[in-house]
């Protein structure tokens, strides 16, 4: 897979209003680094890449965020830009207002009943309705490893009652939302900003997996970990819609098989990497501190009882089908 990391392609294009149409260089971009162990973004990319260069079509990969952040790379794959973006959740609800409801707390418990939701509920065919407005196209998800849990640095978490008045970093106000039902106290902090906050107390603690931990680089910076299952860490397929259209049906097929074998061994890799993370966590000093029989449950319902704080009652209706 050949790798180049030239920031001219991005100003040629402006300069050119040329758009990232050839199918012999696929433009990829992504925040993670090329890490095959710890980053999940670049376990689907490689497998991406892999299956495209069976048919002669090179992938440029631009890691680090290098053609920008997310909002930089959201826009440069709406305008074609950008082929490939591997995106947050929190660009995805900027081109589908619907989206929130599959990041919904303790919708799922993993990645498989996670898979099982989309597929059932054809939130894929939602999402795009909304999302082909910008012209973007969601593929699909890249998973994580491992689902979310409460990570903090002030005392074991093995009860709801145990977060009373605990400051937790908040992504956005949809957690400040239900973290305030379980009685803590949120606060938005960006993710940039998290190390920050930990080391000076603005919060004590924030909700993520293991696997986001490790690849953050934070494992020195928490003591305790609480497993909640409240559900996976999805990051988002996104193609630049004007890109694809433009493809010929062959070459739509490719990158559609493409995409399916790089979700294939994401999904078969977050499985098997769980037992690392949780592992490396341990080693680097954070005592894991499972909740108590039937806290999980207490959880699960304070974030329930939000829901349609969150997204409408009938998508909370909706989406609610396919969760038994």
């Amino acid at each position: 897979m050949k790798k180049t990391f030239l920031a001219a392609t991005v100003s040629l294009a402006a300069l050119t209003g040329t758009t990232a149409m050839a199918m012999d260089d696929v433009i990829v971009a992504f925040a993670g680094t090329e890490d095959l162990q710890n980053d999940a973004e670049y376990v689907f990319i490689y497998a991406f890449a892999e299956s495209l260069a069976e048919h002669g079509v090179n992938v440029t990969v631009h890691p680090s965020n290098t053609l920008g952040k997310e909002s930089d790379r959201f826009d440069q794959t709406s305008q074609g830009l950008i082929a490939v973006n591997i995106a947050n959740g929190g660009s995805l609800m900027k081109a589908s207002k619907w989206a929130s409801t599959l990041f919904l707390p303790f919708l799922t418990s993993d990645e498989a009943s996670f898979d099982r939701v989309v597929e059932e509920s054809a939130a894929l065919d939602r999402i795009n309705d909304e999302a082909s407005r910008l012209g973007i196209k969601v593929a699909g998800f890249a998973m994580r490893g491992g689902s979310l849990g409460l990570f903090n640095t002030e005392k074991p978490v093995t009860t709801l009652e145990d977060v009373a008045d605990m400051r937790l970093r908040a992504q956005n106000g949809d957690q400040v939302t239900f973290m305030s039902e379980w009685g803590a106290k949120p606060t938005v902090v960006s993710w940039a900003e998290t190390p920050n906050a930990l080391q000076t107390g603005v919060a004590v603690g924030h909700f993520n997996p293991p696997s986001t931990v490790v690849a953050a680089g934070q494992v020195e910076l928490l003591d305790y970990f609480t497993p909640l299952e409240a559900g996976p860490v999805p990051k988002v397929i996104m193609l630049s819609d004007d890109w694809y259209n433009f493809l010929n049906e062959e070459e739509q097929g490719w990158v559609d098989d493409a995409i399916a074998t790089g979700i294939a061994v994401n999904r078969e890799w977050a499985q098997e990497q769980v037992p690392y993370f949780e592992q490396t966590i341990q080693d680097g000093g954070i005592e894991i501190t499972p909740l108590a029989e039937g806290e999980r449950a207490k959880f699960a319902e304070a974030s329930r009882s939000v829901w349609n704080q969150i997204v409408s009652q009938d998508d909370v209706d909706y989406i609610s089908q396919f969760t038994n």
